[in-house]
């Protein structure tokens, strides 16, 4: 796959801006280390979080941004109220401050000059004007009424955007029909910015959109100024889910639609983009970022990116995801690349490769096609694609084996493989995991304890355990593939939607969620989960993964729709 990568000179004209170059982030503000802080006693800036209404307040997200960077430093507020910066995390200069706490505004001050000394500023917050305008989508759903099938399907719009638009809207039952027909045109990477159209967008709205249509009606603000409800904000973090930083990195192209975050083994954060063709990687020792532009395979459709893998060697494996069935390895050494493409009577217009999994032995590699259903194993050695159908037959509780005739009811999504090389994918439409036999090709779905649990993004660990986000049940699944067994956990967040699942090297499993902000860490031995709430309303979360070469680990996590991606050091 012929392509260039960025020059690290800005364009002189359109002709060559396909292959133009990131811009350069410059980070003065932020120290590097991930442990210091644990030994850091000096503070750069800290001081008294309070307000009229509640004196000092804790749990309140306070951040620092210095006016000439794009990085922004979050603590949060303990106990008594007392918020601290460490020494090495911001460097003299003129600070934006901000706050996140549900409720309330920041009084004062908004900027403050960080000097070589330590520093002591009061906050001061007072209650806001608008509670709807800080809400999350999960708070939404949870303050309005409905059935659980309605505030489900309602839920699934967080993936082109949260519910504020629709909340806020003044459609009637009647106008909604017309609405949810236009909506189902456009493609998951979607936002109300940049929508992208969906070439085989069904022509008939939805079934059920004219009673969807009744219930829209009955919680936005047709024919009222005010909604009908109560509106209920979360808690904010106390415990352990408030010792934590947050460090967040702004992408330097406007519009940047970071959809997942990968971290190699020198510390750098790789990342693609869902709507453009694009990928990159961030240092954060530096503040470099670099991004390449792969060329366009379709362009009737759209060139956006699902996911990144990096292997052992550092190279990064790119599905082409609506651009044909093509798997693309990126050598960072060398800056080459090598592309496969599996066979022209498999490789249709509607071929999705949006998947990979990697650390299967003997140079095999698993790729699938989600649209068409199909799982492809891959000899990297020999270039020799095998295509197996991921729906043939079923495997119920009772263990009874039957003929599959409504295949369009499920889809291959996130995939994965075990130290035997077998494949295995997430079945996000039917609710099942699926394995791939290495040898026979021979497909077996496992349902999900939860019915219509809708698993996404997964995890394979050391033990052949698979892990799995339960998107649509808001839970965290474990498929064990030596036993065939399962086991779920569920957050204690409303509507946490998880979406991924990494583990760490202590065996602590995370994921995150497109409706809470909240990132999530689950202790499988004893249950327990901690959450850390991030300072950026309407992230959008989706993949998730561990920098376990630091001491503690750290996690990174892009934020899709906001254009970052985020550093999440727990300090406990």
């Amino acid at each position: 796959m012929a392509t260039r990568i960025f020059s690290n000179k800005l364009p002189q004209s359109d002709a060559v801006s396909f292959f133009t170059c990131a811009a350069l982030l410059v980070l003065c503000c932020v120290g590097i280390s991930c442990s210091s802080h644990r030994s850091q006693t000096r503070a750069a800036l800290s001081g008294q979080v309070s307000s009229q209404q509640e004196a000092n307040m804790s749990g309140v997200l306070v951040s620092a941004r210095r006016l000439d960077s794009p990085i922004t430093v979050t603590v949060v507020s303990d106990e008594n109220g007392k918020y601290a910066f460490p020494a090495d995390r911001l460097q003299p200069g003129r600070y934006k401050l901000s706050i996140r706490a549900a409720g309330y505004d920041l009084q004062s001050p908004s900027e403050v000059e960080v000097k070589a000394e330590q520093q002591q500023t009061n906050i001061v917050l007072a209650p806001t004007s608008d509670l709807a305008s800080q809400l999350t989508s999960a708070e939404w759903l949870e303050s309005m009424p409905g059935t659980k099938e309605q505030k489900s399907e309602l839920y699934r719009c967080e993936s082109c955007h949260t519910l504020q638009p629709i909340v806020h809207s003044h459609y009637t039952a009647a106008e909604w029909p017309a609405v949810l027909k236009r909506m189902q045109g456009w493609l998951p990477p979607s936002t109300q910015e940049s929508p992208i159209p969906n070439r085989f967008a069904p022509k008939k709205g939805p079934a059920d959109a004219v009673e969807f249509g009744k219930y829209l009606a009955s919680i936005n603000l047709s024919g009222r100024d005010k909604w009908p409800f109560e509106l209920h904000a979360f808690p904010r973090p106390s415990g352990k889910n408030a010792r934590v930083i947050v460090t967040e990195y702004d992408l330097p192209r406007t519009n940047s639609y970071p959809h997942d975050a990968a971290v190699a083994h020198d510390g750098k954060v790789w990342y693609n983009d869902f709507q453009k063709p694009i990928f990159g990687v961030l240092d954060p020792a530096s503040g470099q970022t670099h991004e390449w532009k792969l060329p366009i395979l379709r362009p009737e459709d759209s060139g956006g990116l699902l996911t990144i893998k990096l292997d052992q060697a550092g190279k990064a494996w790119l599905p082409r995801f609506k651009q044909g069935c093509t798997l693309t390895v990126f050598d960072p050494k060398s800056e080459t690349f090598k592309s496969w493409t599996v066979d022209a009577k498999d490789n249709n217009e509607r071929s999705s490769c949006a998947h990979v999994a990697l650390g299967a032995p003997d140079d095999i590699v698993w790729f699938s096609d989600s649209e068409n259903r199909r799982m492809y194993k891959l000899n990297t050695a020999t270039g020799h694609i095998d295509g197996y159908n991921s729906f043939p037959s079923y495997t119920g509780t009772t263990g009874i084996v039957a003929d599959f005739h409504n295949a369009h009811q499920h889809r291959t999504y996130g995939i994965g493989t075990d130290s035997k090389g077998n494949g295995y994918f997430a079945d996000i439409a039917g609710g099942n995991i699926g394995r791939v036999d290495v040898h026979t090709g021979n497909a077996t779905l496992f349902p999900t304890p939860t019915p219509d649990s809708g698993p996404r993004r997964t995890f394979m660990d050391s033990q052949d355990r698979y892990w799995f986000g339960e998107n649509y049940a808001s839970k965290i699944g474990m498929f064990d593939t030596r036993t065939n067994q399962m086991k779920e956990w569920t957050p204690p967040v409303p509507w946490s939607g998880c979406y991924p699942t990494v583990m760490d090297r202590n065996g602590d499993v995370w994921t995150d969620g497109m409706s809470t902000d909240y990132v999530y860490r689950l202790n499988p031995s004893t249950g327990e989960f901690t959450y850390y709430l991030l300072p950026t309303l309407g992230a959008n979360l989706r993949r998730i993964d561990a920098d376990n070469s630091t001491n503690p680990v750290t996690i990174w996590v892009s934020e899709v729709h906001r254009g970052k991606l985020a550093k999440i050091e727990p300090l406990q």
